[in-house]
């Protein structure tokens, strides 16, 4: 659940491309929604010295980044906002060193590897998430590449979190200020290493105050691999993910694998049968196949629609579970997928273009064994009827990325 190390954002150049230095705008957080703060929105700045296109070209004494995020939740009424302070050593190795202090949201057990973006729709899962924790603190980090395809990091944290929802849901501040819980002091060291191939791992060693367990302070191992690579050419994107925490781990360092049933929108790399908020692990394991071929089934100025095939399957278990899959831990009553799912999906993406949108749509079928204690009661609750919409800013028969020209130019920097 700690916030990705590596995870990168969109950002506009707001100087002229030559200039000394260079003012970022993060566009993928300009707008956000879910279910506790339901409309988000953030502005962010990045301040970047010297400007690697500068001319003349500046000299190698390393570069500063500088920036700050605030933003405002409709529905909790909250400001959130951080400032990151960040240089990147010359020489060998692209060294970056990191501090960044937050007060802000955090999406409880939450196993995304890197966050949401604003342009890219079909990732933001977050979109159902109703159970969050606030999370204040300062963290530091340290980020090396050794080699062009392989990216290590290591970081340590310091903060206070406090739980923002119960059994029956989200706990709002301005509406009900007796009924929020203290924050407990939290301190992790986290581990990372990244292949360009699409595989991620994170260790993380942490200990935090105990609130429902007979300990004052709780330490916990938490372990996460993921593969998510680009489609080959012949279409199969493959992503896996599995992930183990210890016994004792409070529930906001759990895997939280819930998924988007009910939306009416298809999300990726997600299950699009199962509602939020309903399956909980401390060991588990995810494999999504999705088989896209390369090239529309035909080809209009209005729809050029792609058919795919999904196949999703996970299986999940929680350390000290009755023979049911469930357990009441942190407070919460927590079942796991112990017995397995699967969820087949087919649907088109691209039928119709309209504007900057690909509009399409899928259905998914849930399947688990009969003795499932979670197994949905009607037929009609196995079926999710879902519609795509892919953010597209220029057609191409491949889905080839188009960058912009400059000076607007949108490219990857370092997130706060």
């Amino acid at each position: 659940m700690l916030p990705g190390l590596l995870a990168s954002a969109q950002s506009l150049r707001l100087t002229p491309y030559r200039a000394p230095s260079a003012l970022y705008l993060n566009l993928d957080h300009l707008y956000g929604y879910n279910r506790y703060e339901h409309s988000r929105i953030e502005a962010g700045l990045t301040w970047v010295t010297p400007n690697e296109a500068a001319e003349p070209r500046p000299a190698s004494i390393g570069q500063w980044s500088l920036g700050g995020y605030a933003a405002y939740g409709f529905k909790d009424q909250g400001l959130k906002y951080g400032v990151a302070v960040q240089l990147r050593l010359p020489g060998q190795g692209d060294v970056k060193l990191r501090f960044r202090a937050f007060n802000d949201l955090e999406t409880a057990a939450s196993r995304r590897m890197g966050d949401y973006s604003f342009l890219s729709p079909e990732l933001n899962t977050t979109f159902l998430a109703s159970r969050y924790v606030g999370v204040k603190g300062i963290r530091f980090d340290i980020k090396v590449t050794p080699r062009r395809d392989w990216e290590l990091s290591a970081g340590a944290l310091l903060a206070w979190e406090q739980y923002r929802f119960n059994n029956d849901g989200p706990l709002y501040p301005r509406l009900t200020p007796d009924a929020m819980p203290m924050a407990l002091p939290h301190a992790a060291f986290t581990a990372r290493a990244d292949w360009s191939r699409g595989l991620a791992v994170t260790a993380t060693a942490g200990v935090t105050k105990g609130e429902y367990v007979d300990r004052n302070d709780v330490p916990y191992l938490r372990l996460l691999a993921q593969y998510d690579a680009e489609p080959g050419e012949f279409g199969l994107h493959v992503f896996g993910q599995a992930g183990f925490v210890t016994a004792l781990a409070p529930y906001s360092r759990m895997f939280d694998l819930s998924g988007t049933a009910k939306s009416g929108y298809f999300f990726r790399n997600t299950f699009l049968t199962v509602r939020p908020n309903t399956f909980t692990a401390n060991m588990f394991a995810h494999l999504c196949l999705n088989y896209t071929p390369p090239m529309p089934l035909w080809e209009l100025s209005w729809s050029q629609p792609l058919a795919f095939l999904q196949v999703n399957a996970m299986w999940g278990q929680l350390f000290g579970q009755d023979i049911d899959g469930k357990l009441h831990h942190d407070g919460l009553d927590l079942q796991a997928p112990h017995l397995g799912l699967l969820e087949p999906a087919a649907g088109f993406d691209g039928l119709v273009h309209w504007g900057l949108i690909d509009l399409g749509f899928a259905v998914a079928y849930q399947i688990c064994p009969f003795d499932a204690p979670y197994m949905n009661e009607t037929l009609t609750d196995n079926f999710a009827f879902t519609f795509v919409a892919t953010l597209i800013f220029e057609k191409t028969p491949r889905r080839v990325p188009v960058t912009p020209t400059q000076p607007y130019q949108i490219i990857p920097i370092n997130q706060l």
